[in-house]
């Protein structure tokens, strides 16, 4: 593949307003959740959740609120980016990932698509927006799609983000419908803590970012992608290949002992934790102390199709801030089948910049 620039990046989730603010959290061990008193499992208890507090509180609709939100991290990430930008793009793209179409629920991409549109359109004259349905693994699909669109156009301007929030009952109840929702229930302590965030990436081709001085966040070097033959919404017994699969793709030409932390979109259920296991098992040769998992859905609950875009938002604000080491790994297993996973490297110093 490719290899791929993110020069610009923003999110917003319980734990932060802001992509830096959630980054300092996750790192922090800081986290938002609560019993969510508005919705009770099968036994009449309430689940616990991780709303984003503080924009729009007053607004009922999950989806125009989750809009409102979008639209602040966009335009807030965009008005940074074109600030120290000395040529506007003429064509503008944004691959927008949502939850898969066989989860029931919103998807949310009807209610933010105007108003993204709109926004992108201050920047170019032709801006342009497509999902990207593949759930949880919808940032690393995304990613495939612009590296092929960059391998004929190096000059493309790209944008990937991700909305979600599993905080509407319809949302809840097909989680529910299988135990699947952490609660105050007795043994339900290990299931889903419904979440909710937007994140965007400026993803761009690494030889042209650097011609155009502008300064490198991160770079992603490699990338694997796969369907899961037996997902878990399948209720089948799986061999979870679908994840080793895409790990396997995305760590050829790594060494193990290279990946220095490994970012996952585990969200506290035991088959996710099992999936983890035996692909870890499966790619890498040995355990080594120095290689760090983090799973910051313990931060800020499970965030479904936006776990991608903020994962990549906190691992690039780490290179930055200096406190995460290179290169990581970045995973995510959606529950109707797709999977993907990432290298994501240190943009490094270039000319003076830090």
């Amino acid at each position: 593949m490719k290899e791929l620039a993110i020069t610009a990046a923003n999110s917003i989730t319980a734990v932060g307003h802001d992509g830096r603010m959630t980054s300092a959290s996750v790192r922090a061990g800081v986290s938002r959740m609560f019993a969510y008193d508005e919705y009770l499992d099968g036994r009449d208890n309430p689940i616990t959740a991780a709303p984003i507090r503080g924009i729009d509180d007053d607004e009922d609709d999950t989806a125009t609120r989750l809009s409102s939100i979008a639209m602040m991290c966009f335009e807030d990430m965009l008005n940074e980016y074109f600030q120290n930008c000395a040529h506007l793009p003429t064509q503008l793209e944004l691959l927008l990932g949502v939850a898969s179409e066989e989860r029931p629920g919103p998807r949310y991409e009807e209610s933010c698509m105007g108003p993204l549109l709109e926004i992108m359109g201050k920047w170019a004259n032709q801006p342009k927006l497509q999902t990207i349905p593949q759930g949880n693994a919808s940032m690393h699909f995304a990613i495939n799609q612009v590296g092929r669109l960059m391998e004929s156009n190096p000059g493309a301007f790209c944008i990937i983000g991700g909305i979600d929030s599993l905080i509407r009952d319809s949302t809840l109840n097909w989680f529910e419908q299988d135990g699947r929702l952490k609660s105050e229930s007795y043994g339900r302590h290990q299931g889903v803590i419904a979440g909710e965030a937007v994140s965007f990436l400026v993803v761009e081709d690494s030889d042209r970012a650097k011609q155009a001085n502008r300064q490198i966040l991160a770079r992603i070097s490699s990338l694997g992608l796969a369907e899961e033959p037996t997902p878990r919404a399948s209720h089948s017994p799986s061999r979870n290949s679908g994840l080793t699969d895409a790990c396997r793709a995305a760590l050829v030409g790594t060494k193990d002992k290279d990946i220095r932390a490994v970012f996952g979109d585990l969200n506290g259920e035991n088959s996710r934790a099992k999936e983890w296991s035996m692909t870890e098992m499966r790619c890498f040769k040995e355990r080594h102390e120095q290689r760090k998992l983090w799973s910051p859905a313990n931060c800020y609950g499970d965030i479904g199709a936006a776990s991608g875009a903020v994962l990549a938002n906190i691992a690039t604000q780490g290179f930055v801030r200096g406190w995460l080491p290179s290169p990581v790994l970045i995973f995510c297993s959606d529950d109707h089948g797709p999977c993907g996973a990432l290298v994501m490297e240190n943009g490094g110093p270039q000319d003076g910049k830090p």
